[in-house]
């Protein structure tokens, strides 16, 4: 049975509903416009309960407009955040203003079915004949909330790439300046071969610097919405991958054996060559002394293809495989040798085409890099 303290709580909840259910059907424009509201609208008491949603606030929280009336407003918060709200809630209405809820503070709101969304909620008030009511304006922030984590996410992917390209161009560019500085303070007193090698070395640091710009290009088109997904000759295409790497091939005395049984596949032709010219050079640069490198294909589950590079080198350690692809990591710093850029534009090249990048390596026996397309 209710004591007198709930029975007067409820017949000023009453009133309170009574009141607004009134002036909003005096008031035509007032409801129309409450109902026109792109953000949720909650009316409570100083009790915390509530007295009226709008459209918008039912859409987003998935309750109907008049189950909710009379009803705490926890309804609409995280189990974890009632007891800290109620206490806002009283320090409001004792000094009520109009002002932005939880500045600093992230806000989240709860549907009916218990999930949770985040929010940005304006609060106000209302004096009516009933007493003192509180306004709410529910904005959902979700779309938002994605947009900034992907700014983000580019911003440190950004971050990233500044840093290595700036590390490794700055590297190349000093070593062409040093051993030209050496060529022109020799003058003619230089011997033939050192002049050869210091040539030889400003020819490998240009060739760096080439591929550096080369992938950044390729980095910047990957960002493109819009190409063009045709059928691709892989043959060619890896043709021309070893063609860009022939001095690296001569240089490290390299043998690579492609199948005859290279099947095309689906895909945009610069991006699918920059997998190849990734996969080789590293296939090449790790693959030991004169590297023997494989490159095959097989057909795999759900209308892919399996196309692999396999080496013959040491391998990659347990500790570094899983972050081999990463954008920049600590561990990854420490495999590479060289180029910091290319595997994970590679992995970025293989996500865009919805394919997927794995690779299998076991130390002191070689890796095999592959990538799958739909064919």
């Amino acid at each position: 049975m209710k004591n007198q303290d709930d029975l007067k709580s409820e017949l000023k909840l009453q009133k309170e509903i009574a009141y607004i259910a009134g002036f909003l059907q005096g008031d035509v424009t007032v409801k129309t416009l409450l109902e026109s509201l792109a953000e949720g609208v909650v009316f409570i008491n100083d009790s915390g309960r509530i007295i009226l949603i709008n459209n918008r606030l039912s859409e987003l929280t998935g309750y109907d407009k008049f189950e909710v009336i009379g009803e705490s407003l926890n309804i609409f918060i995280p189990d974890e955040l009632e007891k800290r709200h109620k206490k806002h809630i009283q320090n409001y209405f004792a000094q009520p203003k109009i002002r932005p809820m939880g500045i600093g503070v992230e806000l989240i709101a709860k549907r009916k079915d218990g999930s949770t969304f985040p929010v940005e909620i304006s609060i106000s008030y209302l004096d009516t004949e009933s007493g003192r009511l509180g306004i709410g304006f529910v904005t959902d922030i979700t779309d938002r909330k994605k947009a900034e984590t992907e700014l983000k996410e580019k911003n440190i992917e950004l971050d990233a790439y500044a840093h290595t390209v700036a590390h490794d161009l700055s590297s190349s560019l000093l070593g062409i300046m040093g051993y030209s500085e050496l060529l022109i303070e020799s003058g003619k007193e230089i011997s033939e071969e050192k002049r050869d090698s210091y040539l030889n070395q400003i020819n490998v640091s240009s060739k760096k610097m080439d591929t550096i710009i080369r992938e950044l290009l390729v980095f910047a088109s990957i960002k493109k919405e819009d190409v063009e997904i045709k059928k691709v000759n892989m043959k060619e295409l890896i043709e021309s991958a070893c063609q860009r790497l022939r001095y690296q091939i001569d240089q490290k005395d390299a043998q690579l054996k492609v199948s005859d049984n290279m099947l095309d596949c689906l895909g945009y032709p610069l991006w699918i060559e920059e997998i190849w010219y990734n996969i080789i050079s590293n296939a090449i640069k790790y693959g030991g002394d004169k590297p023997e490198i494989e490159i095959y294909c097989a057909q795999a589950e759900d209308g892919f293809i399996k196309y692999s590079v396999k080496d013959g080198g040491e391998g990659i350690s347990d500790e570094l495989r899983p972050v081999i692809f990463n954008d920049r990591d600590a561990e990854k710093d420490k495999l590479s040798k060289g180029l910091g850029l290319g595997l994970s534009i590679v992995r970025r090249i293989t996500d865009k085409l919805n394919g997927r990048l794995t690779v299998e390596s076991e130390e002191g026996k070689g890796s095999i890099f592959s990538f799958y397309l739909k064919h």
